[in-house]
C-alpha cells in the first residue's frame, strides 16, 4: 500500500504519467468495480454504491453510476418465468412485523455432477431477510423438517408463524402436532401461487444466481459447506433496498438496538 492506495493502482498511476496521460483518480475504483460486478451478477450500481462506501471509497452515488456505466457494467438478466393467476380472490396475508414473527419455508433443487437430486429446505425469516438456517439432503420428510425447526428455536426463539406451501411434508399431522405444541400458527399460501410466498422466491433466486448456477457439487456434503459459506455471507452483507441497503444482520440489529432504547424510555 503506497499513500492509502494499493500497489496495482499505484503502478497504474504511474504508467499513465510516464506516457503523458493525465491520472485517473478513479483507477483504483474503477478495478473494484470490475470485480465487484463479476462477482455479483445480479447486483446493479445502487448496491456497488452502498457496498463500496462500506468498504472506505468516499465517493457519491452519481460517481459510482458514472464509473459502473463508463466500464459497460450491467445486470445479468433474469429468464423471466411465466405465472397463471386464475380468479380474483387474494388470500390475507399477513406481514411480519418483528424478528421471529414470520418464518417462510420452501424447497429448492439442484443436482450434483452424476445428475442425482440435492434438495434444499429454507427457512428465511421475512421481517429481517435472514436466511434462518437450511437443510440438504437426498430427501427431507416432515420429520426432518421439524428436526430443522428444533434446531433453529433453539437459536433465534420460536416463530410466530410458519409461511409455507401445501407441500405433503409441511400439511403432515406431525408438524400440525409440533406447531399446536410450540403455539405457532400455519399459514398456508394457495397451491400453485408460489409468488404468494414471495420473500423466500427472492432468496432461492439469489441462491440460484450466486451459488448454484455457476457450481457442480459432489454431493450433499459439499453443498452444505458451500451452502453455509454462501449464507454467512448473505446475512453479513447482501444490502436489501427494502432495508434501506442495510444487510439482513444489519438490520436485525438496528432494529433490535432501536426497540431496547425505546423499553428503556417507556
Amino acid at each position: 500500500m503506497v499513500a492509502g492506495l494499493s500497489r496495482s493502482a499505484y503502478q497504474y498511476r504511474r504508467q499513465q504519467q510516464e506516457n503523458g496521460v493525465k491520472a485517473d483518480k478513479y483507477a483504483e475504483l474503477r478495478a473494484w468495480l470490475r470485480i465487484f460486478a463479476d462477482n455479483h451478477r445480479r447486483w446493479g450500481y445502487r448496491r456497488a454504491f452502498y457496498t463500496a462506501r462500506a468498504h472506505g471509497f468516499d465517493v457519491g452515488r452519481d460517481v459510482i453510476r458514472k464509473l459502473w456505466r463508463q466500464e459497460g457494467l450491467r445486470v445479468m438478466p433474469r429468464r423471466q418465468r411465466k405465472r397463471t393467476i386464475t380468479g380474483n380472490h387474494t388470500p390475507r396475508v399477513e406481514n411480519a412485523t418483528h424478528p421471529g414473527h414470520v418464518w417462510a419455508l420452501d424447497f429448492q433443487f439442484d443436482s450434483d455432477y452424476r445428475g442425482r437430486t440435492l434438495k434444499i429446505c429454507n427457512v428465511i425469516d421475512e421481517f429481517t431477510r435472514q436466511h434462518v438456517g437450511f437443510r440438504v439432503a437426498r430427501n427431507i420428510t416432515a420429520a426432518d423438517v421439524i428436526e430443522l425447526l428444533d434446531v433453529l428455536s433453539l437459536q433465534y426463539g420460536r416463530p410466530e408463524v410458519l409461511r409455507m406451501d401445501n407441500g405433503p411434508e409441511f400439511i403432515a399431522k406431525s408438524l400440525a402436532s409440533w406447531a399446536a405444541e410450540e403455539s405457532t400458527m400455519r399459514a398456508f399460501i394457495p397451491p400453485g401461487q408460489p409468488w404468494h410466498n414471495g420473500f423466500v422466491e427472492s432468496l432461492h433466486n439469489r441462491m440460484r444466481d450466486e451459488l448454484l448456477e455457476d457450481n457442480l457439487f459432489e454431493g450433499c456434503a459439499d453443498l452444505v459447506q458451500a451452502l453455509t459459506i454462501w449464507s454467512d455471507r448473505y446475512n453479513q452483507h447482501h444490502p436489501h433496498s427494502a432495508l434501506g441497503y442495510l444487510s439482513p444482520n444489519q438490520y436485525c440489529l438496528t432494529w433490535q438496538n432501536n426497540n431496547q432504547k425505546i423499553t428503556m424510555n417507556t
